[in-house]
């Protein structure tokens, strides 16, 4: 790996073992208000244009997500060992595929960061928690089927009857945790991440995707950090008319009285082509010039 620190000024709270700690530096968390939700943090990719895939070009060999690298994918492993859980929206979970065609079980797959998870932090397996208000998601999907994640589905009323019937017919009846939060089709964030607080015990969220579950999270002034990959490559615009190019932000829109601003925390690279940021939310702008 060739991930190098160039600054940090994080909370020293998590006893690293001292050669990661080497690496990446001190980590850690503030002190968390009972604000009656999680810490709200991302994890997204995107190009230095903000987009966060060639999403036309389906099956090219260049593939038609950003460049990642492995720095990029030990920080993604590094940053869920510290979370108590991981939320994804439906579309993440159809769209995000692996080398081998088939959907994520966004498992950690270095075993250190395994093993630092278990015996050092008392996390446990992974919570893995999908949103989906119509609970229309392919239940043989790897993330359902994983020995090394804890599957969840967080959904409406409607969505769990969905989900219950398909699991009943499949004769499967266990093994997905299932939360329903209203009775409409569509799920509240809002609600969602207060019940899974108060009610699931989940004090640190990350927020994984896609860009419409994060821009939503954004407006409501719930994310808190952002852990930000920044490929330095040039998406451009889409190649096939009336399909965007989306980027990470999603649909937000803002004036600048109202725009937010995030403060660094710390800032990574890997030579030559991607550098690493960790930011924490500060709203609108309040400092001067």
């Amino acid at each position: 790996m060739d991930l190098r620190m160039c600054f940090n000024s994080s909370e020293n709270k998590f006893a690293l073992p001292p050669h990661i700690k080497q690496r990446y530096g001190p980590f850690g968390f503030p002190e968390l208000a009972d604000t009656g939700r999680p810490y709200i943090t991302s994890n997204l990719v995107m190009a230095l244009d903000g987009r966060a895939s060639f999403r036309e070009l389906k099956g090219r060999a260049g593939g038609n997500v950003v460049s990642k690298s492995r720095d990029d994918r030990w920080l993604m492993d590094f940053y869920r060992a510290h979370h108590d859980a991981q939320l994804i929206g439906a579309s993440t979970l159809r769209e995000e595929l692996g080398a081998n065609g088939q959907s994520l079980d966004y498992g950690i797959d270095d075993e250190e960061l395994r093993a630092y998870r278990r015996e050092i932090l008392k996390l446990g397996l992974q919570k893995i928690i999908v949103l989906t208000g119509s609970g229309n998601v392919d239940l043989g999907a790897p993330l359902f089927n994983s020995a090394r994640v804890e599957p969840w589905i967080i959904t409406s009323g409607e969505g769990e009857k969905n989900i219950r019937g398909r699991l009943k017919t499949s004769g499967r009846d266990g093994g997905i945790k299932i939360v329903s939060v209203g009775d409409d089709e569509r799920v509240d964030v809002s609600v969602a991440v207060q019940v899974l607080s108060r009610e699931h015990g989940i004090r640190i969220l990350l927020c994984e995707g896609g860009p419409n579950l994060y821009s939503e999270l954004l407006k409501k002034q719930f994310i808190d950090e952002d852990f930000r990959t920044i490929s330095l490559q040039v998406l451009g615009k889409s190649t096939v008319p009336g399909i965007e190019r989306p980027t990470t932000y999603g649909d937000v829109s803002y004036t600048p009285e109202t725009a937010p601003w995030f403060r660094l925390v710390s800032m990574h690279y890997a030579l030559p082509y991607h550098a690493f940021l960790r930011l924490r939310y500060e709203g609108p702008r309040k400092f001067s010039e």
